[in-house]
């Protein structure tokens, strides 16, 4: 006994029974993506905010340890330091030992969030962000920046930040020995 198939193709109702499923599964698709962007995004931006209070953190004791002098300036909300460190420029084949001002602060200039600004001159210009909107995935803000000279030679500082896209919070607290700071 020999069969013949029909080979005319789908049927409609092949094709009801079929669209529904396929449906779900590019439905399933759609959310297991935005999902998995929505994780990912999250992760990147917990990254960010703790390497850029690493970095923070990191840069203020770099610059605490080579410092002249130290000078902490209680400003409205935030602490200010300014570092006076020793710096060689070579001018006219020449040597020439002068203090370089390095100066950490932090503001919302221009009415943004409170983020990290590092300067060279004490003015109000603030145009060289070390944290905050920079960066694509990490909206930082600064919401704790305390120094407190422990001892003549030894700087206390406590840096905490927030990220905007998660609410979490990293807090860093360090005490840094400066060798070369003459300050009584």
């Amino acid at each position: 006994m020999k069969f013949k198939l029909n080979q005319r193709g789908f049927i409609f109702m092949e094709l009801a029974m079929a669209l529904p499923l396929l449906i779900l599964l590019l439905y399933a698709l759609g959310t297991l993506t935005l999902t998995t962007w929505k994780i990912a995004h999250e992760q990147v931006a917990d990254y960010v905010l703790e390497t850029e209070a690493q970095e923070v953190i990191d840069r203020i004791t770099r610059d605490a340890r080579a410092a002249y002098s130290a000078k902490i300036e209680n400003g409205t909300y935030f602490d200010k330091i300014i570092f006076a460190c020793h710096t060689q420029e070579n001018t006219a084949l020449q040597l020439t030992d002068t203090l370089d001002q390095r100066i950490y602060v932090v503001d919302n200039a221009n009415n943004k969030p409170f983020h990290f600004y590092f300067k060279h001159q004490n003015n109000d210009a603030h145009n060289n962000p070390l944290t905050g909107e920079s960066r694509a995935f990490g909206n930082t803000i600064v919401t704790k920046f305390e120094l407190k000279k422990l001892a003549p030679k030894v700087l206390h500082i406590t840096l905490e930040m927030k990220s905007n896209v998660t609410n979490q919070k990293v807090k860093f607290t360090t005490a840094v020995y400066m060798p070369s700071c003459q300050d009584e």
